[in-house]
């Protein structure tokens, strides 16, 4: 019982400290057509491989071979301390907006993923563009989606990084960024080897 609540403590801790402190972003790059493309845009952190993030802030730039520093959030814990909209009226639902949006690009073809991504942008600014009908469609979606409080949307899996400047005036400075972090069982199965390591010194 002892070994196995130890053996949680650890992968439990290991996951929590994925990302903590703050990270080094680095925007690799956007798709062919350039940023108003949108989702994905490619960033690593920290030297790690190559991630898929979605914009969410219209209006600061940052451009491919751009380094910044950047503070983590799991959109689960709720926790908006570090976020750059964290001052807007109902910030927890518009960021679970753009979660829900995040995530529909699972299950949507990415022929649509430009119109969620300006939908998401739009969430956070409304002065940003809506081009032609589908954009407002997904916003509709998501607003319906927020009235009937999300349900079955685990937030645990949208990750936010966010400059360390989180409320940065300077627009040529970087964006903040949404990404689909990996489900708890791939957390668990790279937390497994460690843990595997802890539960053998346990034993012996």
């Amino acid at each position: 019982g002892m070994k196995k609540l130890i053996l949680l403590i650890g992968l439990l801790m290991l996951t929590a400290s994925a990302y903590a402190g703050s990270v080094t972003v680095d925007l690799v790059g956007f798709q062919a057509g350039w940023w108003q493309v949108g989702y994905p845009y490619f960033v690593t952190i920290d030297g790690n491989p190559v991630i898929d993030v979605m914009c969410d802030d219209w209006v600061h730039g940052g451009l491919p071979g751009d380094t910044w520093q950047a503070n983590f959030t799991n959109l689960g814990t709720g926790n908006l301390s570090l976020l750059r909209f964290n001052q807007s009226s109902g910030a927890l639902v518009l960021y679970d907006e753009a979660g829900w949006l995040l995530l529909q690009t699972r299950v949507t073809p990415q022929a649509q993923w430009k119109d969620i991504n300006y939908a998401v942008w739009h969430i956070f600014d409304p002065n940003s563009p809506l081009p032609g009908t589908a954009p407002l469609y997904w916003l509709n979606l998501a607003q319906q989606e927020a009235n009937s409080g999300f349900p079955g949307v685990d937030f645990y899996q949208v990750g936010i990084f966010t400059p360390v400047n989180q409320y940065d005036l300077n627009l040529n400075d970087p964006q903040e960024m949404l990404t689909i972090v990996p489900e708890p069982g791939t957390l668990l199965l790279l937390g497994s080897g460690l843990a595997g390591l802890l539960a053998l010194k346990l034993h012996t």
